[in-house]
């Protein structure tokens, strides 16, 4: 742990340093990228001229070919030696050059049309034409670059056991799959486990069809199939004595979208089934006990536990999901963070370069609120979303980074429920002291909201875990839900802007020293700070 430094403000409050070297190390990548694109414009430009010269104008398509060959290189060895230069990459040299060389040519399908719509129907001179081609592939050759061939996500190194990685969730729940889950890399072990859930890759053969088909067959398989057969998404779920996962090639390459949208949600019910619940929210560890903060996806958790984390000498437990006991307890479950550019302003205040403002601008709007909506509404039609959604997460992968990464912090890996907040945004500004009902059905609103995108709901009415079918299931996750926060103090906070973190140290202070710790007892009206409005403070 940091040593805390005095806040002048006040003898209470104590800062954490960010540790954002890591971090911004990382998002320096672009701008790098960008200087070496740079470079290798003018390095394309110079040989397109050469060998235009040596060979005719009228060659130009072959041409423009031969010199993308020697940009590539130059900017291979420049990629490999200054921008991810330090990296712990995988692979072979040779492989990365040849995946490298690979991903130019693939992009020359933009490229050469381009070239040739402007310089032969337009009108424009070559070298103009051929800088506007190669502008355009830019952002794709920089993301699958970080992405794939230098392996840029802020990710933990995992361990290959068996033929698979093995996972154990606190002793609770045990994963084996042979597709890489960078979202449990935290629980990832270096020995073979015996597994409730195995997730695999297959080959799953099907042919064309109209419409999306969701299906149980009398063998007791729930098979889900899109429009494209095999080119599609495709996945089997077995249900037994353990939860077997069958997936497609095409959703083994998205593990984000495998684990998000498949996994995730067979392991929420199997954890039902087994007397715990996945509760998305998120999560620090004060002096009392865990403190749950519970919203709608998007609405600031990230940059609240950030904000606070760094304030005060707490512990982090979650920021998107964790696991709650009928005991009252919580178990942490530290995925990765999505990073965007409003929780990035919440451990560096200073301005990113444009070129890494914009690759986060472009990764954050795929991925936000927005983003779903869209991808929402494109479920609602007769189109493959699940392959949709699998390719643009390919292709704009989400910003992930370890909170560690982000700043100096304690992890904490359970600890007894002492509060639940759940945040609002708007106005007006509000603070009060839910109904214990209206507490849960929130927490479990907020739980299905992370859950909305398909193929969720496609096949979670064929779901029976533990002799439950999906409503008993349910069911039984508020029941478990109730007793887990049985005891726990409740506020409703409401803030016009993005002020919790601000707030609620404070709330969380008076109720350590003021209140007593039978949480029946409590009201907001004991509680509330009467000298400064609710939501008051920095609204960014």
């Amino acid at each position: 742990m940091t040593t805390p430094e005095p806040d002048p403000q006040g003898p209470t409050r104590w800062h954490r340093r960010p540790r954002v070297r890591r971090l911004l190390r990382s998002l320096l990548s672009p701008s790098k990228f960008a200087l070496v694109g740079i470079s290798g414009l003018v390095v394309n430009e110079v040989a397109l001229q050469a060998f235009v010269t040596a060979m005719g104008r009228d060659q130009l398509l072959f041409a423009a070919l031969l010199s993308s060959q020697v940009s590539t290189l130059s900017n291979f060895v420049l990629t490999e030696l200054w921008v991810f230069r330090g990296r712990e990459v995988g692979g072979h040299l040779a492989w990365r050059y040849l995946t490298f060389n690979l991903l130019n040519l693939l992009t020359q399908i933009v490229r050469l049309p381009t070239m040739y719509a402007l310089t032969e129907l337009g009108g424009v001179h070559y070298l103009i034409s051929n800088l506007v081609a190669l502008g355009m592939t830019f952002g794709v050759r920089y993301l699958v670059a970080d992405y794939w061939i230098w392996a840029g996500r802020d990710r933990r190194d995992q361990v290959f056991v068996d033929g698979a990685y093995q996972y154990d969730v606190h002793g609770i729940v045990r994963i084996s799959s042979t597709v890489n889950l960078p979202e449990l890399a935290a629980f990832n072990v270096a020995h073979p486990v015996v597994p409730d859930i195995v997730i695999r890759s297959r080959f799953i053969g099907a042919g064309p069809r109209l419409h999306v088909s969701t299906s149980m067959g009398p063998d007791g398989v729930i098979r889900y199939r899109e429009h494209l057969g095999a080119l599609s998404a495709a996945f089997n779920v077995t249900i037994g004595e353990r939860v077997e996962l069958d997936a497609n090639w095409l959703l083994c390459w998205s593990h984000h979208v495998l684990y998000t949208n498949m996994v995730e949600p067979l392991l929420r019910f199997w954890l039902v089934a087994n007397d715990h619940v996945l509760l998305h929210c998120a999560a620090i560890d004060t002096e009392r006990g865990a403190v749950i903060l519970s919203a709608q996806t998007d609405t600031g958790k990230t940059s609240t536990v950030l904000r606070l984390l760094m304030q005060r000498s707490w512990g982090f437990i979650s920021d998107d999901m964790a696991i709650l006991t009928p005991d009252g307890e919580i178990f942490s479950f530290p995925k990765p963070m999505t990073l965007s550019s409003h929780t990035m302003s919440a451990v560096n205040d200073q301005a990113l370069p444009r070129a890494d403002q914009f690759m986060l601008a472009i990764r954050s709007r795929v991925h936000s609120r927005q983003g779903r909506s869209a991808g929402h509404a494109l479920g609602r039609l007769n189109v493959p979303i699940v392959t949709i959604n699998a390719w643009v997460q390919l292709l704009v992968p989400p910003p992930k980074y370890h909170v560690q990464s982000l700043i100096d912090c304690d992890l904490t890996d359970r600890a007894p429920i002492d509060s639940v907040i759940l945040m609002e945004r708007g106005a007006p500004a509000l603070a009060e002291e839910p109904a214990f009902g209206l507490t849960v059905d929130r927490l479990l609103e907020n739980t299905d909201d992370a859950y909305t995108f398909p193929p969720f709901a496609a096949f979670a009415p064929l779901l029976r875990m533990g002799g439950l079918t999906e409503p008993e299931l349910r069911a039984q996750e508020r029941k478990l839900l109730e007793r887990a926060i049985g005891r726990a103090w409740r506020l409703r906070l409401r803030v016009v802007g993005h002020s919790w973190s601000e707030l609620i140290p404070s709330l969380v202070e008076r109720r350590r020293t003021h209140l007593p710790t039978t949480a029946a007892t409590s009201s907001a009206d004991d509680w509330l700070p009467v000298e400064e409005p609710v939501g008051a403070g920095r609204t960014g």
